[in-house]
């Protein structure tokens, strides 16, 4: 009898222990009891594809959960959070200080999660002979001083650029750290996706445009991307995981997740899991490096 009880208390201790391991198994992969419900994910336009398919992969694993993704830019995104139109933010860039001023003065506290590390990509059609370009050189291209390809060691042939539109986060970086205080030549195309800019440049001789490493992902074949050099630097930078995390490459980011502290138990569990393994596993698929090292 004695032992019967025994093997009984055993057998109760091990579906306990396979139970706790299952639940732990679970909270790891960002995945609770309460995934769900619907949550709003809204912002960058180079982030969308991405979180997308974060969300199907959650959605599979949590049938009850509705996640909802939409782009429009990191400024629609910061701003549909603050106004409390979505759960989660989807941003390319940082957080300006305006923008953390504003939250602060309607009693909002930013979270901000790093999901991704990126290299916005100079791209040029593949017919192009130039291999690398200077920030000065693509300040005067878009800005509208340099007009033809000789001028940078390329072809006799016209300059046609292409940009993505105000109130994306690409756009932001861009002018940030090449244009400064210039601003892009009339002759500039601006575009709403990384997508549309690929596009153009893949089908114009003389284009050239920048777009994130998940745009470039699948297309490699069509266009070429451009190394940068850098001062007096011997060798010029390129967006390779090494140089994006190291800081060398000039148009390196971190992509991010924004929300408030206080979010749905079901937004919490899907940024757990764009930040799980699994979730990380998704960021390399989709292109990007993630966040930590090794993690290419």
């Amino acid at each position: 009898m004695a032992s019967s009880i025994s093997r009984l208390i055993g057998f109760a201790s091990l579906v306990a222990f396979a139970g706790l391991a299952a639940l732990f198994f679970l909270l790891r992969e960002g995945q609770t009891a309460a995934a769900t419900g619907s949550v709003q994910v809204t912002g960058s336009e180079s982030m969308r594809p991405l979180v997308a398919a974060c969300a199907e992969e959650f959605m599979t694993k949590n049938p009850k959960a509705d996640v909802i993704v939409k782009g429009g830019g990191s400024g629609d995104g910061v701003a549909a959070i603050l106004h409390g139109i979505a759960d989660i933010g989807m941003m390319s860039r940082d957080l300006s200080q305006r923008e953390r001023d504003y939250a602060a003065s309607k009693g909002i506290e930013l979270v901000e999660h790093q999901l991704a590390r990126d290299g916005v990509t100079i791209i040029v059609n593949r017919a192009s002979k130039v291999a690398a370009l200077d920030l000065e050189q693509l300040r005067g291209i878009f800005s509208g001083t340099i007009r033809n390809w000789r001028e940078v060691g390329g072809d006799d042939a016209e300059i046609a650029a292409f940009a993505r539109a105000t109130g994306s986060g690409t756009a932001s970086l861009f002018t940030d750290r090449v244009l400064k205080e210039a601003t892009y030549a009339a002759s500039v195309t601006q575009l709403p996706t990384n997508e549309a800019i690929v596009a153009e440049v893949a089908a114009r001789p003389g284009g050239i445009g920048y777009t994130s490493l998940g745009a470039l992902r699948t297309a490699r074949n069509s266009v070429k991307p451009l190394a940068l050099r850098i001062d007096e630097q011997p060798q010029p930078a390129t967006p390779s995981a090494d140089e994006v995390r190291s800081g060398r490459y000039p148009l390196a980011r971190t992509l991010h997740l924004i929300g408030p502290r206080r979010s749905t138990d079901t937004a919490s569990a899907f940024v757990d899991f764009c930040l799980s393994p699994t979730g990380q596993a998704l960021v390399r698929k989709a292109g990007f490096i993630g966040i930590a090292k090794g993690d290419e």
